[in-house]
């Protein structure tokens, strides 16, 4: 679209229409319908005589009565005026075939009569096209080059480009048209405010348009951020003045001017330059070369923009291509996105103009497509393409009464958003309530309160899942403001809301009441539009309330109140309220709502402290079968949770032995000699951080949950926990669990994928931890050090085992060892050995070993794992290697399960030896020395563990002093590894970094150790207050002392 909106147009000829056809001379222009009419508009005003007569002689012939009398009698006026035209227009380019200077001359003298019209009217075109031009052509060429994308012109737009278009003969591509376009565009809008400088008439009618659009967007997407698109920028002159529309009625965002013409769009990147200081950066300003018919090389995807702008492009496009342009504003439009319309208004160039002008401005290429333009319904090329027309209005009421005075039109056209979970969100306020007496009279409301009561002011903020959702409810009359979750599942569970918000008015009743504990459950009824509460013994005993909320349109949800007795008789009926959305801002995160809680100091306590260790004990003692169940519904190696809940209670009695002595603060010694000391002193306080983040993985999803929540509590932190998604049916027990066990919300749960986590980095919190695989991890790393978060990694990796030469006796251990690990995990541990280097002494014995273990697991070889897509990544690093795979590997494999198998001596270079295995499989490697296994560890990324099974001490030494690894073990399996919590337990290198699982490291690696000093008297610095040293002053006697001492 090149820049159809920046250059002179002849959008309603002045001259009187030619005698109808039917013998009647149409009413001239009234002075107020001359006002529409710009001074540009006469260059193609001129007497073009009386067509009508000419074109009725023509339709009268009897041959032409004969073939399409009918079809003629059927045309409407303007059906007709257009026919006529068209019917002129090759007459007319014949004519200037045969004289084309005549054609030139007339290009040159209407732009040179523009040019200067436009000097009188003090724009300085020449002068300003001058400057643009004194750049020199190189420059420019070079910008050009660099702004200039390659695609497929159009072939309705080749012809603008490549040929003449407007007063131009080489029409879009050329720098002649460029440079004059700024000056252009402001002549041509000029005369619609008459009263105001060119650039500010031609600003407020942007304004006008913009502000049209922005009302209806404020309907459906009342936030501040817009992405906007300027769809036919030109030079950019809609482009700033859009901008800065956008600025002025407090909008942020972004606006990008994409056109077909790379000239103009050059040019339109230097004014961004030359213009920067008239904004003030609030809505950020770029350019692109592009199609916008095809946006999506341009990078718009589908739903990504609030609102898009057309500014006088259709009239210099066929009919077929204006549709197609509206099919693609739907496209890249969000549910509820605008499109701001602006173009010449056909019925009044078809009340105002004759044919002759209408065929001139099509035979000399001004606007070769103008007849198709007259014939477009552009309201309905809107509708067709999905969008709804809000507004179809003008400019400047004020000077034009009626659409057919003024030259332009303003059509405004949404895209209509179904009612989807997405509508939930935001903040909801009470617009009104209906039939509420029964309602506050089933309360015990006094009649006296009944008008406050139905008034009360009542807001409310969603986001709505497919099986939950979070609301924060406010009714500040009654001081009432509650945050919760709650799942949308039918299943009951406890309700935060613990007597009726109506008590206020009964203060007995709500002494009474007041410590009730209600359950709830809650259910779709039209999914995703409607799900009804049920709450028993609600709101006294004996009673049961059901609350339906429903969407009842983008910006409207409606309240149905009924209440039912034992009898099934109803207390309550069809009491109503309507909530109107205010705002599609979604609630605070839960990260920002726990910074909040945070701030009241809630958490520093040590009472605080040990109640929240005793709560996440409790939930998993309680638990335990319901997490066991969960762990394998979701295929979690292993599912009984047993084992963990005995390391979880020795965590929490480890915890509270020590708790206090760890957060006291800790005295330090001196290190300053003496004659430099003054008397104070100094001590470290360790301090809660704030807010942590736990990002759990799929392999643990309770345990590792919970281990990290009592590092995070103890050391006085809330926190977030993040559940892994692959493990649905894990990730919502334990956000109903924390909800339970947390009522406070000291704690919370956000469940969801990446965009979750993604949310949470950047409100931001104040620690992460993150126990996954390594690439996930340099994502987290990435989102945190935008905002320097503290982060620890727990990554695991290819975790080695050196087996040396042994007796017979300690190879069966070890392989007892790590074929149990294998099949009791699926190999789906952090810890578990990813391959071992076996002595060449006793490598067949190891290996014979291993295969009559397999063996002996019988059906148990076959492992579970996690999910199909996993077992098929297990699968791809074994696919190559059947032929070493120790025992043979089995037939008829589950899609979903991976047999426990030995891969002898594989390529050292395969996927299977770079990779971390995180599955069943286990690769063995011939070495001829400790100190060859130990090279080969070296000569690789740094494991969580290492092991090391030696009878030979000096291999224990050489494993210790030569190897990196976040941790080692010398003859003893992975269990013994988490069984001190004396002891941190962490990564290094590719495997992490940072103590997060528990004990003292666990306290530490959550805490600020905050150095402070106290002076007993003022202790300046050398630069500042302190004299130098022996001088006296402000050292104080003593230290003078000892200085002499």
């Amino acid at each position: 679209m090149g820049n159809k909106s920046s250059r002179p147009q002849a959008s309603a000829a002045s001259a009187p229409m030619a005698p109808s056809p039917s013998g009647v001379r149409p009413t001239a222009p009234s002075p107020s319908d001359a006002l529409a009419q710009g001074q540009v508009q006469k260059a193609f005003a001129n007497d073009h005589g009386d067509w009508d007569s000419v074109f009725e002689s023509l339709s009268s012939h009897h041959y032409v009565q004969e073939k399409y009398g009918q079809m003629l009698e059927d045309l409407t006026d303007a059906e007709r005026k257009v026919l006529q035209a068209r019917t002129l227009v090759p007459l007319q380019a014949a004519a200037f075939a045969k004289k084309p200077a005549s054609l030139l001359a007339k290009r040159s003298g209407v732009l040179n009569g523009y040019r200067d019209f436009a000097e009188k009217q003090n724009i300085p075109w020449r002068t300003d096209a001058a400057q643009l031009e004194q750049r020199g052509v190189a420059v420019w060429e070079a910008e050009r080059a660099a702004k200039k994308r390659k695609l497929v012109m159009p072939p309705y737009y080749e012809a603008c480009y490549n040929g003449p278009i407007h007063s131009y003969n080489s029409g879009n591509g050329e720098w002649m048209a460029a440079f004059d376009a700024p000056s252009a565009y402001l002549l041509v809008h000029l005369h619609h405010y008459p009263e105001l400088s060119a650039q500010a008439a031609f600003d407020a009618l942007h304004e006008e348009l913009d502000r049209q659009a922005l009302e209806v967007l404020a309907e459906t997407s009342p936030a501040r951020f817009v992405r906007v698109l300027d769809i036919g920028c030109g030079v950019g002159t809609s482009t700033f003045s859009t901008a800065r529309s956008l600025e002025q009625l407090g909008r942020i965002g972004s606006i990008t001017g994409v056109d077909l013409s790379d000239y103009f769009i050059t040019v339109a990147e230097h004014l961004k330059q030359v213009r920067a200081g008239e904004f003030n950066g609030t809505v950020s300003i770029d350019f692109m070369h592009g199609d916008g018919l095809d946006l999506a090389p341009c990078g718009f995807a589908d739903g990504t923009l609030e609102m898009v702008t057309v500014s006088e492009v259709t009239h210099e496009m066929p009919k077929k291509v204006s549709e197609q342009l509206f099919r693609e504003v739907a496209r890249v439009l969000a549910p509820g996105g605008v499109l701001a319309y602006l173009d010449i208004n056909q019925a009044q160039v078809l009340k105002d103009s004759s044919p002759g002008a209408i065929a001139e401005r099509i035979a000399t290429s001004n606007e070769p497509y103008f007849d198709q333009f007259l014939e477009l319904d552009t309201a309905a090329a809107m509708r067709a393409a999905g969008l709804e027309v809000v507004k179809d209005t003008w400019p400047n009421h004020k000077k034009y009464a009626t659409l057919e005075s003024s030259s332009l039109r303003i059509m405004v056209a949404r895209k209509n958003a179904a009612l989807s979970l997405d509508t939930w969100t935001g903040r909801w306020a009470l617009d009104r309530r209906e039939n509420w007496l029964p309602w506050l009279q089933c309360l015990g409301v006094p009649e006296s309160a009944h008008e406050v009561a139905t008034k009360a002011p009542d807001f409310h903020q969603y986001r709505v899942t497919e099986d939950g959702f979070y609301m924060d409810h406010q009714i500040p009359g009654q001081t009432l403001h509650l945050r919760f979750s709650s799942f949308i599942d039918g299943t009951w569970h406890e309700s935060p809301y613990k007597k009726p918000t109506t008590t206020q008015f009964d203060e007995e009743q709500k002494a009474k009441i007041a410590e009730n504990v209600t359950e709830w459950k809650h259910e779709w009824v039209a999914f995703p539009t409607c799900f009804e509460s049920t709450t028993k013994e609600f709101p006294f005993p004996g009673k049961t309330f059901v609350l339906r909320r429903e969407l009842i349109g983008l910006d409207t949800m409606k309240y149905s109140v009924k209440v039912t007795s034992e009898d099934g008789s109803l207390a309550v009926e069809n009491s109503t309220a309507y909530y109107k959305k205010t705002s599609t801002e979604p609630p605070v995160s839960v990260a920002v709502e726990l910074k909040e809680r945070f701030a009241t100091g809630i958490s520093r306590s040590l009472e605080w402290r040990q109640e929240a260790l005793s709560k996440i004990l409790a939930l998993a003692e309680e638990n335990m079968d319901a997490i066991s169940a969960a762990q394998a519904e979701d295929h979690v190696s292993p599912s009984a949770f047993m084992g963990a809940i005995m390391m979880m209670k020795s965590a929490v009695a480890f915890y509270k032995a020590n708790l206090s002595s760890w957060a006291a603060a800790q005295s330090k010694d001196e290190t300053l000699p003496p004659f430099l000391r003054t008397e104070g002193d100094w001590e470290v306080v360790p301090e809660p951080k704030g807010v942590g983040l736990v990002i759990a993985p799929w392999n643990a999803p309770v345990l590792l949950c919970l281990l990290p929540l009592m590092g995070m509590v103890a050391a006085g932190n809330l926190c977030v926990l993040k559940p892994s998604e692959t493990a649905k049916a894990t990730s919502r027990l334990i956000a109903k669990l924390i909800t339970k066990y947390f009522p406070g919300r000291e704690v919370l749960v956000a469940e969801g994928g990446p965009e979750v986590v993604v949310e949470l980095i950047n409100t931001p919190v104040d620690h992460i931890l993150f126990t996954g695989g390594g690439s996930i991890a340099k994502k987290i790393l990435a989102l945190a050090a935008k905002h320097i978060t503290p982060v620890s990694l727990e990554l695991g990796g290819k975790n080695p085992c050196f087996v040396d030469a042994s007796d017979a006796e300690n190879l069966a251990l070890y392989v007892a060892e790590i074929v149990g690990t294998k099949s009791y995990f699926g190999g789906q541990f952090c810890q578990a050995h990813d391959y071992c280097l076996v002595h060449e002494k006793v490598f067949d014995q190891f290996l014979e070993l291993l295969e009559e273990k397999i063996n002996a697991l019988g059906p148990r070889r076959s492992c579970q794992m996690i999910n199909a897509g996993h077992a098929q990544r297990i699968k791809a690093m074994l696919a190559g290697h059947e032929k070493i795979a120790r025992p043979p590997l089995p037939e008829g494999e589950a899609e979903d399960k991976v047999p426990v198998t030995v891969l002898v001596c594989p390529d050292l270079n395969s996927e299977l030896m770079k990779e971390e295995v995180f599955g069943p499989l286990l690769p063995i490697v011939k070495v001829a020395s400790a100190a060859e296994a130990i090279e080969f560890v070296k000569g690789r990324p740094k494991p969580l563990v290492a092991y090391c099974y030696s009878q030979d001490e000096a291999a224990w030494a050489a494993f210790r002093d030569a190897t990196s690894s976040g941790n080692l073990s010398i003859n003893a399996g992975p269990q013994r590894m988490q069984s001190n919590l004396n002891v941190g337990f962490g990564g290094v290198g590719d495997s992490g970094f940072g103590y997060s699982i528990w004990g003292r490291a666990a306290f530490d690696d959550y805490s600020h150790h905050k150095a402070v000093f106290t002076g007993k008297k003022f202790a300046g610095s050398a630069w500042g207050a302190a004299p130098p040293p022996g001088k006296g002053g402000g050292k104080g006697k003593e230290t003078e002392d000892a200085a002499k001492k």
